[in-house]
């Protein structure tokens, strides 16, 4: 059987997806990423698995009972999606065929072993030529206490992100960055948010040989119509930078309290198609990751002097420290507005 890894929102935006799956009916399917499982959703596409993991333990789930990995990809440049698979399939440990469909530019290269004459004839009616695969990984490399990682794709102006937080705008060129333990020390090629740093930093910090270092000009095409549907859920939670862990940690709620600008449009453009409102606490300083969105309706965002101090007190006084409350949406709103009322600078009902 062969199994099918979609990495990456535009695959589900472009109808690439769906050709795939037309290409290998019998195919195992999955995904990794958050952005990717929201365009599932709109895409609408049936039998997709979404185990909220990262590009490589998603090809290791998959290779379990899995004959041949296809990673179907649709990046930035073909130089960027076939680094990133190759990447991925040193990572694996079952010694599979590895094979990568980089929907941009329509190349296919194998990464690893022999691809199977059915899949690239496959591949070859669907309009893909084969390439050579890159030499790609993760460059790392000590000067004394510190971790050095570089990356080699990101453009000028993209934004770098480490574990999906925002730490800046690639200058063009390497980007490099540097640990001491879990800190980081040092940025290069990058005009750094310090806030960005702070926020990883408040979150323990990062194994730098390990975590996921992306850069991106837009986590999503603005030309994507969203599929509304109706939940019925329970309690609100309190979300401040979920990562991936969005779908997971907002399941059967009726409603979330966001903190920061980026957070709040990326949650509540999720949460919107299942009808789920959100009281965001923004401060202003957002770096429009995610421009197309909306909130559903009875959301409020407040926006105040420096929204992680106040999300911090909402946490600590409205979910006794927590991530979840019983109380209803309405009950956390008011209270949330209240508690924070000498400190709104404006307020915006949806």
């Amino acid at each position: 059987m062969i199994g099918i890894l979609f990495h990456g929102p535009e695959v589900f935006d472009s109808g690439w997806a769906a050709r795939f799956m037309q290409a290998f009916p019998d195919a195992r399917t999955m995904l990794a990423g958050t952005m990717s499982r929201t365009a599932l959703f709109d895409s609408g596409l049936q039998g997709v698995e979404a185990p909220g993991l990262m590009c490589s333990p998603a090809a290791q789930m998959l290779a379990v009972d899995c004959e041949v990995i296809l990673l179907a990809t649709r990046s930035k440049s073909t130089e960027a999606g076939l680094a990133l698979g190759k990447i991925v399939a040193q990572k694996m440990a079952h010694g599979l065929p590895f094979v990568q469909a980089e929907c941009t530019g329509l190349q296919y290269a194998v990464h690893a072993g022999s691809c199977p004459v059915e899949v690239v004839s496959a591949l070859q009616q669907l309009g893909f030529a084969q390439t050579a695969s890159p030499e790609a990984k993760i460059d790392t490399w000590r000067e004394g206490t510190r971790l050095y990682r570089r990356m080699h794709t990101a453009q000028a102006g993209d934004y770098v992100l480490v574990n999906g937080i925002f730490i800046g705008h690639a200058q063009g060129g390497e980007v490099v960055l540097a640990t001491e333990g879990r800190q980081i020390v040092e940025v290069r090629g990058v005009d750094v948010k310090e806030h960005g740093l702070e926020k990883i930093e408040r979150f323990g910090g990062v194994n730098l040989a390990t975590v996921k270092l992306a850069s991106t000009a837009q986590l999503r095409s603005d030309a994507v119509e969203a599929r509304i549907e109706t939940s019925e859920g329970k309690g609100v939670v309190f979300i401040d930078h979920a990562g991936m862990h969005v779908y997971e940690l907002t399941k059967d709620c009726a409603g979330a309290v966001t903190v920061g600008d980026d957070t709040t449009a990326v949650t509540a453009d999720i949460l919107r198609r299942f009808g789920i409102p959100v009281v965001g606490v923004v401060d202003g300083d957002g770096d429009k990751l995610h421009t197309s969105g909306g909130f559903a309706p009875g959301s409020v965002v407040l926006t105040v002097k420096a929204d992680d101090e106040a999300g911090l007190r909402v946490q600590k006084e409205l979910f006794a420290g927590g991530t979840r409350t019983a109380s209803g949406f309405d009950d956390i709103k008011h209270r949330v507005a209240e508690l924070l009322a000498h400190e709104v600078v404006s307020r915006a009902d949806h």
